[in-house]
C-alpha cells in the first residue's frame, strides 16, 4: 500500500511538472516576436490567397460548394506552410537549453527531461496550431460569405492538421537536439522540409514510380484531401518528350496511410528527440 501511494505521488508530481512546463513554454511562445510575426504572416497570406481566388475565380467558386472550396483553398498553401511553422517551433525545442545558458538553470530543476520535453512539445503544437488556424479561419469566413455554410469536414481537416503539426514538430525537434545552435536546427529543418522532401518526392514519385509514403511532405496532403472522397491514389501518364517518351507518375496518399505515417513520425522522432535531450543534459 505504501509503495502504491508513493507511486501515485510520483505520477502526480510528474503530471504537475508537465503542466508547469507546458504552461510557461506556451506563455513564452505567445510573447515572442516570432509568434506574433508568424501569426501576422499567416493572416496576410490567407487574405492574399483568398483575394486572388475571389478575383480570378469568383463565378466558379460561387457555383461550387463549401467542400470543393476548401479543397481548392487548402491545397494552395497548407502543406508547405504547416511544415514551415513546425520547423520554427520544433527546430529549437531542445537547443533552447543545450545551445544557451538556460541549461545551467534547467539542470538543477527536479524534473525529468522527458517530462520537460513533453510539456514543451505540446506547447509547441498548440502555438503552431493557433498560427496555422488563422489560415483556416479566413477560409471558414470566406465559405460563410460564399455559401452561407461551412462543411463539417473542416473538423476532420483540423484534426488531421493537429496530427500533421505534431509530426512536423517531432521531426524538427530531432535536429534541435543534434545542433546546439537554435537557429541551425530551424534552418536545417526548413531546408529538409522544403527542399529535401519535395525533391525526393519528385524524383522517386513522379519519375521512378515509387510511392513516397515515407515523406511527411507527401502524407501531409491528407489535410485537404479529406475534402475529396473519390481521388485516385495513383495516376500514370505519358508524354512524347524525348526519343522514347517519358512516363510520369502522380501519387496521392489515402487518409489511413497518411494517419499511420504521421503517427509513426510522432512516435519515432519523439522518442529519439527525448533520448538525445536526456543524453545532452547528462553530458552538459
Amino acid at each position: 500500500m505504501e509503495n502504491a501511494l508513493k507511486k501515485n505521488q510520483e505520477n502526480d508530481s510528474d503530471f504537475n511538472q508537465f503542466k508547469v512546463s507546458l504552461k510557461y513554454q506556451f506563455l513564452s511562445y505567445i510573447r515572442t516576436r516570432r509568434f506574433i510575426g508568424l501569426a501576422i504572416f499567416s493572416l496576410a497570406m490567407s487574405i492574399l490567397v483568398m483575394a486572388l481566388m475571389l478575383h480570378t475565380e469568383y463565378s466558379t467558386l460561387k457555383a461550387a460548394d463549401s467542400v470543393s472550396f476548401f479543397y481548392q483553398y487548402l491545397s494552395e498553401f497548407t502543406v508547405l506552410f504547416t511544415l514551415l511553422i513546425s520547423a520554427f517551433f520544433g527546430g529549437d525545442l531542445i537547443s533552447t537549453d543545450t545551445g544557451t545558458n538556460a541549461a545551467y538553470y534547467t539542470l538543477v530543476q527536479p524534473v525529468r527531461r522527458s517530462v520537460l520535453f513533453l510539456g514543451r512539445f505540446i506547447a509547441a503544437i498548440i502555438a503552431a496550431f493557433i498560427v496555422i488556424f488563422l489560415y483556416f479561419l479566413v477560409g471558414i469566413l470566406s465559405s460563410l460569405y460564399l455559401y452561407g455554410t461551412v462543411s463539417v469536414l473542416i473538423l476532420n481537416s483540423l484534426g488531421l492538421l493537429v496530427l500533421f503539426i505534431a509530426a512536423g514538430i517531432a521531426f524538427s525537434s530531432l535536429f534541435s537536439g543534434i545542433f546546439k545552435s537554435p537557429s541551425n536546427g530551424i534552418v536545417v529543418s526548413i531546408l529538409i522540409f522544403v527542399l529535401g522532401f519535395s525533391i525526393i518526392d519528385e524524383i522517386l514519385g513522379a519519375l521512378e514510380g515509387i510511392e513516397p509514403l515515407f515523406s511527411i511532405y507527401f502524407v501531409g496532403e491528407i489535410v485537404y484531401l479529406v475534402f475529396d472522397n473519390n481521388y485516385p491514389t495513383k495516376v500514370i501518364s505519358s508524354s512524347r518528350f524525348g526519343p522514347h517518351g517519358v512516363t510520369t507518375y502522380t501519387f496521392l496518399p489515402s487518409i489511413p496511410q497518411g494517419i499511420y505515417v504521421l503517427l509513426a513520425y510522432i512516435i519515432l522522432f519523439g522518442i529519439l528527440s527525448i533520448l538525445i535531450y536526456t543524453r545532452r543534459q547528462i553530458e552538459g
